[in-house]
């Protein structure tokens, strides 16, 4: 829905303050603004930081910095300070605007989804602290005119990163698909803050691998469900972004332009070491001895003829030091929620992306999408689909220290000596597990985060869960020169079927052209839904005629994690057909159909008899083909999926109800579900 039309030149982002005169000369007395995101810190370097707020009225803006509360010497302000205003701002049209929806886009979204736009009356200050010292701590507020407006105590400061190329003692938070906004989400954080406080060792850096904002990444979604959760932490840690699929329904990489640009400062000019990307989309840094690489695996191309893939090699080529770090959305190895030997975007990064880290000797992948809490072996060469653990599996124990001990690797980065891949996409939204993947060590299904802590050659990787429970360690030491040997008959994970949270049904038990047992039709006649053959397989057939069918799972009345399905129209639908849940009698139950017709898709609710159609909007799906579609409730949202592509999300008044699920047809209409897959799941 969100096609970005209005290319924004990045350029823009970064004229100084100083060019805002006639702008300036509106403020005519300091102390009425009001902080209304932030302050929060941004791309550190050892000798420079950004400090990024948001008010509610044009100021008079400036930074104080100092190595003690007593001593804020360092004034920031003028050119050093860049500015955007919300696009209802009066203001001259060189000062660069933060995200507006274009007019197009406006005009077709549903009236009961959020306005994507930057609120109104928003400016906007990133102000470029430069001249300090590495690895030391500073403290800082923010003012307007000689008005303070944060800060200015002991839990405002940052420290710049130690010298490039220096050993590394540094603390990492990684999380993923946090950005809800409820319960899970803010334990996930408090057990983080817990553990660090617990442990004796803050965070040096966070890395946040997408989907901080559900559902569409507005803005208002990412005020609400990123920067009012993580504010406490955001005050005085860098988080290094990557952008997920929920943020890119409002954001374009290949413009950089949307509510996820403006809400970061990433280097693009190789300004924290790395090379030079030009884009925020995909970029690199450095901190003590260890590169990190930053990659869009969602809207960009993932070849290796791409713009992304040959920046990466080139980038990889000049990196130095001990540790090669690399981060996005899509995981490459996962039977989470996702699956990443079916889905397009994870297995193209698996084929195209990952050899190019792994002959530059990368030792981590953090990813998310997925949600769970996966971790691999140490591997390598796992390009095939579907993935498999023969020859591709370096070291099969467990990589912990006090287990079978940490992995090993070389000194330095050197090629194809085995990477550890996870996937922690657990950080908030609701879990699911589908499979097992043979690669994996770890594969647990709670909410959590992970921390990494790296101290000269050795890192340790924790998984802490959201009651601040450590449920899996291990290690990587580097250390002189390691044989790398691939294993033929590795150690894989028991595929526990009590295990699985997805429930998935098909038909080929049951007899063709007779009706499931576990299967009733409250509206239409019993006759309308049989079993046929298809192929090799079999498929729930529904040929509604005068009347349209709901058909219901008998065994199914409960609250649901997931829903999904893969079905196909017969030639010339009239009507519409889907998916109903949260069924409770024939007058009360929600319904997501797709209409062939008029290629659109509808979430309904009825009550009482009378439905109401929630949100509509034009799909683009080939209606000739079967067309995936999955469902995931939240608590005041419904996440839509279709084809593993194309995801937006509905608004609730209230949570979803349990209730039984089903299949619905419109009069006239023929569909035919190759499979159904549900997961149990709390309000």
């Amino acid at each position: 829905m969100f096609k970005i039309t209005r290319l924004e030149e990045k350029a823009r982002k970064f004229i100084p303050l100083t060019a805002y005169g006639l702008l300036l000369a509106m403020v005519q007395c300091a102390g009425g603004a009001e902080i209304s995101r932030g302050p929060y810190v941004q791309c550190a370097t050892p000798n420079s930081v950004v400090i990024v707020w948001r008010t509610t009225s044009p100021t008079a803006p400036s930074v104080r910095v100092g190595k003690s509360l007593e001593s804020l010497g360092q004034q920031v302000g003028g050119e050093a300070i860049t500015m955007r205003v919300s696009a209802d701002v009066d203001a001259p049209e060189n000062v660069p605007r933060l995200y507006k929806e274009p007019a197009e886009e406006a005009n077709k979204r549903d009236p009961n989804e959020d306005d994507p736009s930057t609120v109104p009356g928003t400016y906007q200050y990133e102000a470029h602290v430069e001249q300090l010292e590495p690895a030391t701590r500073y403290f800082y507020g923010v003012f307007d005119g000689e008005h303070r407006l944060a800060g200015g105590d002991a839990q405002h400061y940052f420290e710049t990163s130690p010298v490039r190329g220096s050993k590394a003692d540094l603390r990492i938070w990684v999380v993923g698909d946090s950005g809800t906004g409820e319960h899970d989400q803010k334990e996930v954080h408090r057990a983080m803050q817990e553990y660090t406080q617990e442990t004796k060792r803050e965070l040096d850096l966070y890395l946040h691998v997408g989907d901080m904002a559900y559902g569409d990444g507005t803005d208002v979604q990412f005020q609400r469900n990123f920067f009012d959760i993580y504010q406490p932490t955001l005050r005085h840690t860098v988080c290094w972004p990557t952008m997920g699929n929920h943020e890119g329904y409002t954001s374009r990489g290949i413009s950089g332009f949307g509510p996820y640009y403006d809400s970061y400062v990433v280097p693009t000019a190789a300004e924290a070491g790395g090379l030079a990307s030009g884009t925020e989309a995909y970029y690199s840094f450095d901190i003590a001895d260890v590169h990190f690489v930053c990659l869009d695996s969602h809207d960009l191309d993932r070849t290796p003829d791409g713009a992304m893939a040959r920046w990466l090699v080139a980038d990889l080529e000049e990196a130095q030091g001990n540790w090669l770090i690399a981060f996005w959305h899509h995981p490459p190895y996962t039977k989470g929620s996702h699956d990443s030997d079916k889905e397009g975007q994870l297995i193209e990064m698996r084929t195209h992306i990952m050899p190019i880290l792994e002959a530059s000797g990368v030792d981590i992948v953090l990813t998310g999408h997925s949600h769970i809490y996966e971790r691999s072996m140490l591997i390598d060469g796992a390009y095939a689909t579907p993935t498999v653990a023969e020859g591709v599996v370096v070291d099969d124990g467990d990589g912990h220290p006090q287990g079978d001990g940490p992995y090993r690797k070389s000194e330095g980065l050197n090629p194809h000596e085995g990477t550890v891949s996870i996937v922690t996409g657990h950080g908030g939204a609701s879990l699911s597990r589908r499979g097992t993947m043979p690669i994996m060590r770890e594969i647990i299904v709670e909410h959590g985060s992970v921390i990494l802590d790296i101290k000269g050659d050795t890192l340790t990787g924790t998984m802490v869960n959201k009651n601040t429970v450590e449920r899996d360690v291990f290690g990587i030491v580097k250390r002189g020169k390691v044989k790398v040997t691939h294993l033929d008959n590795p150690w894989q994970p028991i595929h526990d079927l009590s295990e699985i949270t997805v429930f998935r049904m098909a038909w080929q038990d049951v007899t063709t052209g007779q009706t499931p047992a576990d299967w009733s039709v409250v509206r239409g006649s019993r006759g309308t839904l049989t079993v046929e053959a298809s192929g090799e397989k079999k498929q729930l057939a529904v040929h509604s005629e005068a009347e349209a069918v709901i058909a219901l799972y008998k065994d199914f009345d409960d609250y649901i994690g997931e829903y999904e399905t893969r079905f196909e129209f017969s030639a010339d639908s009239p009507s519409p057909a889907g998916l109903v849940f949260a069924f409770q009698d024939p007058q009360n139950y929600y319904a997501y159909r797709l209409s062939a017709k008029s290629k659109t898709g509808e979430m309904v609710r009825c009550v009482n008899g009378i439905e109401v159609v929630m949100a509509s909007r034009p799909i683009d799906v080939d209606f000739e083909k079967p067309i995936k579609v999955e469902i995931e409730p939240l608590k005041k949202l419904i996440e839509v999926q279709l084809n593993d592509d194309l995801e937006y999300s509905v608004k609730l008044d209230e949570p979803l109800p349990p209730g039984k699920l089903g299949v619905m047809a419109g009069a006239g209409s023929e569909a035919n579900y190759q499979y159904l897959a549900i997961q149990r799941g709390g309000p």
